[in-house]
């Protein structure tokens, strides 16, 4: 082996050893793999404002602890939300479907007096009669809500339902408004309240 070819083998090896080095001495302090691999394959940053990434301000205002919450009240809310008339007896069969997104003491409510503007009546039985589904698609934003804590999040929701039968489709209206409060239980978030 040439000397030259010796060099070579003796650097690679030393940069091998010095990252190992280097990234066995961080992950020790503390930190993510992730963050150590990217620390070390990152070039230099350079003055052009070209090579910063763009910044989605929409995900950016939000903690992930509120993104998380308002997901968990558009899940919850569109099971609620969504009906099977001819199966159900009326609302209150969604919001046991809805259980898993709702404190116990909401879901003891709800199971027990699940009212809304619409709901059994004339339309419901023609649904049931149509063997149609009725399907919720729910947006939840924040305008005037009060200021979320790290437990509790306040939100409004609106809830556009599609009542589905066979290949007909049919918009129900008026849209639904509901206030919801979302509070934290350990690492979920779960609905505590909703109003009307």
């Amino acid at each position: 082996m040439s000397a030259r070819k010796l060099v070579i083998v003796v650097l690679v090896v030393a940069v091998v050893g010095f990252l190992a080095y280097a990234y066995l001495s961080r992950t020790n302090d503390g930190e993510d793999s992730a963050s150590v691999a990217a620390s070390m394959t990152t070039s230099a940053p350079t003055a052009t404002a070209a090579a910063v990434s763009p910044v989605d301000v929409e995900t950016a205002e939000l903690p992930t602890s509120s993104r998380d919450a308002e997901e968990a009240a558009r899940q919850g809310l569109t099971v609620a939300f969504t009906w099977y008339p001819a199966t159900d007896t009326n609302q209150n069969d969604a919001y046991g479907r809805a259980r898993n997104w709702l404190t116990g003491r909401l879901a003891d409510r709800m199971l027990v007096d699940a009212r809304t503007e619409r709901g059994p009546g004339v339309q419901w039985d023609e649904w049931a009669q149509e063997q149609a589904k009725v399907i919720a698609d729910v947006s939840v934003e924040c305008s005037g809500c009060t200021e979320d804590t790290d437990t509790v999040v306040h939100r409004v929701a609106t809830i556009k339902q599609t009542a589905v039968d066979g290949s007909n489709t049919d918009t129900v209206k008026p849209d639904t408004t509901v206030w919801v409060s979302v509070v934290r239980e350990g690492d979920l978030w779960l609905i505590d309240d909703i109003r009307y």
